[in-house]
């Protein structure tokens, strides 16, 4: 894991030569530099750490091949810059070591110190944005996480929501609103229950409803059931009844249950 962009920038150097270790480490340290020594590939691998944002490898020494070394830490963090310092100058050296292990960079031992610092210095200004960009990516992995988690939920709230209003719906097709309310409030089907009761049934219709229809329009037809309708049911539910169902210009209605009135 990538850790925080530290005030002064760690840079781990690996040589087996403690001359160039020494001088190296002096002048990455006049530039500002907090410089983590290894004189050889093992201890370069056991302090290795995500502290470093940046490391100066040499390629051959006695211990541990510098191309080892390169591919054990680049498996702990693939993004850290690793800077290839080396007396190989071989031009034909050079382009294969970059063609199979794609270093940051290859710097020639004995350069100008300036090369090697504006190196340094392109190496770790490109490391501290992948940070700032891994970090940004988790933030937001994060912020959606929440925002999936707050969508899932309202989603459930609102289902629920929508159930219970097709549920009080339904309901108050055939008993009154107070009633469908206090069903759908209490949490429970009480009013539900399967139970013997003493009913009272009734059964209305309009007199000489057949014989009137046939003489008139349609849309009459259908005004006068519905205004018949709509008023019959407000007398119903008036008086604590449930409306069982419409047959035509009847209306099956009881009285006693889930109330008595």
């Amino acid at each position: 894991m990538i850790q925080e962009i530290p005030s002064k920038t760690r840079i781990m150097l690996v040589d087996d030569d403690t001359s160039i270790l020494q001088t190296t480490a002096t002048i990455l340290e006049e530039e500002g530099y907090d410089v983590l020594t290894c004189s050889g590939g093992k201890e370069a691998i056991d302090k290795f750490n995500d502290s470093v944002f940046g490391v100066i490898l040499d390629i051959n020494m006695p211990d541990m091949s510098g191309l080892d070394v390169f591919e054990i830490i680049k498996s702990k963090n693939q993004y850290v810059p690793i800077i290839f310092h080396t007396g190989y100058d071989e031009r034909e050296k050079r382009i294969d070591i970059r063609k199979h292990f794609r270093p940051h960079a290859y710097v020639v031992k004995g350069s100008d110190p300036e090369q090697l610092l504006d190196t340094v210095a392109g190496a770790v200004e490109s490391y501290k944005n992948i940070v700032e960009n891994v970090k940004l990516n988790e933030t937001l992995r994060e912020r959606n996480k929440l925002i999936e988690e707050f969508n899932h939920s309202l989603e459930d709230k609102v289902t629920k929501q929508v159930e219970e209003i097709q549920r009080t719906s339904r309901l108050k097709r055939y008993v009154s609103p107070q009633i469908a309310e206090s069903i759908i409030s209490n949490g429970s089907d009480k009013y539900l229950i399967n139970a013997r009761k003493l009913l009272t049934i009734c059964f209305a219709d309009l007199k000489g409803f057949t014989e009137a229809s046939e003489s008139m329009e349609p849309e009459d037809t259908i005004n006068l059931l519905n205004e018949y309708f709509t008023e019959m049911t407000k007398i119903i539910f008036t008086y604590g009844g449930t409306l069982d169902k419409f047959m035509g210009d009847g209306i099956l209605v009881f009285f006693g249950d889930p109330i008595n009135f």
